[in-house]
């Protein structure tokens, strides 16, 4: 076991032994209530866009037929993979729709399934994840230990070739094994979901088959679910959780990064960067977590937080070197709307 593995994992312990359920700024009933609002017609904007966007996509390179233009593809179809994963995440914090039923379902169907994923297998391991946060008892935390793969800071040789590990395909076994270990298992779903589960699957291979749509299905899904969108994972697991050096309290241990246009577009979808936030609150939808951030870091708990500008920044702080991070500055960069301003 690596000794670097080992001094994180005790210092991280020790962190959360001080601050154990505590959250350092704290919002009033009124202002929590007001971002948890959860909002119907966006979250069924928001899904129905990113489908959209996949067909389309789909639609205009089959049409132009261009290698370029099919590699651009893959990663603006990956991002839209993981955007359904973040879209399926608010839905495993019952955000997404206020019938609960209605929530799960839809999660399920139209968010989760299509990615191989079973939302209620998730929710277990997520709940345990944001409760015991950076612990031996957190099972995201659990399932990277001993792995010298998430130890930090790294070589930027020993980065480099993870990364591309991932985005040639390489990675899809890691991936698969994830899913295998904490979010496909059916242990505790009711008959009901495990039919539904395998019928949705069925009828979806019978329908390519029968439409002969089974090579756009490998060229337009599996391609970039296992390049494209493996990569962003790494990259976001990284950015949430690893490489940061200070650990006087267990949210020093996390993240909120700032990300450029493009950043948004191919990597960093809803809001997904502002992580610190939905730690702190996870009950804020995330077209809301702009919102919850300006008004946190106009409190002094905030102050100290772990602050990045951009995934290329947290890349550096990976492999050990100053990544533009705003911890502790007077002054903050905060995105609003796509729009920065500073806040004194």
């Amino acid at each position: 076991m690596s000794v670097e593995f080992v001094n994180q994992r005790q210092a991280r312990s020790r962190a959360f032994d001080a601050v154990a359920g505590n959250v350092p700024v704290r919002l009033t009933k009124e202002e929590l209530g007001q971002l948890s609002r959860i909002n119907t017609f966006l979250s069924c904007l928001h899904i129905c866009a990113e489908w959209s966007l996949i067909l389309g996509t789909i639609y205009l390179c089959q049409r132009l037929r261009n290698p370029l233009i099919y590699l651009l593809a893959v990663a603006f179809l990956g991002a839209r993979q993981h955007a359904l994963l973040v879209l399926m995440h608010d839905g495993v914090h019952y955000r997404l729709f206020r019938n609960r039923r209605l929530n799960d379902w839809a999660t399920e169907a139209l968010l989760a399934w299509p990615c191989l994923i079973s939302a209620r297998a998730y929710r277990r391991n997520h709940f345990r994840h944001h409760r015991y946060l950076n612990t031996d008892q957190d099972p995201d935390w659990a399932r990277k230990h001993g792995d010298p793969a998430w130890v930090f800071p790294k070589r930027p040789s020993r980065l480099a070739s993870l990364l591309l590990r991932d985005v040639s395909g390489l990675g899809a076994i890691f991936f698969l094994r994830a899913l295998r270990t904490v979010t496909s298992a059916d242990t505790g779903a009711s008959r009901a979901i495990i039919i539904s589960r395998y019928g949705f699957y069925l009828v979806i291979a019978l329908v390519l088959f029968w439409t002969g749509a089974l090579e756009l299905f490998l060229q337009y899904w599996l391609v970039p679910m296992f390049t494209w969108l493996i990569l962003i994972l790494r990259m976001r697991s990284i950015a949430e959780h690893s490489a940061i050096q200070s650990s006087h309290n267990v949210y020093a241990q996390t993240r909120t990064t700032y990300v450029t246009l493009m950043e948004r577009i191919f990597v960093a979808s809803k809001n997904v960067n502002y992580h610190i936030e939905h730690h702190f609150y996870p009950s804020v939808p995330f077209y809301r977590l702009p919102e919850l951030h300006a008004l946190l870091v106009s409190k002094p708990g905030f102050y100290g937080a772990h602050l990045t500008y951009t995934y290329w920044g947290v890349l550096r702080e990976a492999v050990g070197s100053p990544g533009n991070t705003l911890s502790g500055s007077p002054r903050i960069a905060v995105e609003i709307a796509g729009n920065a301003r500073p806040i004194e």
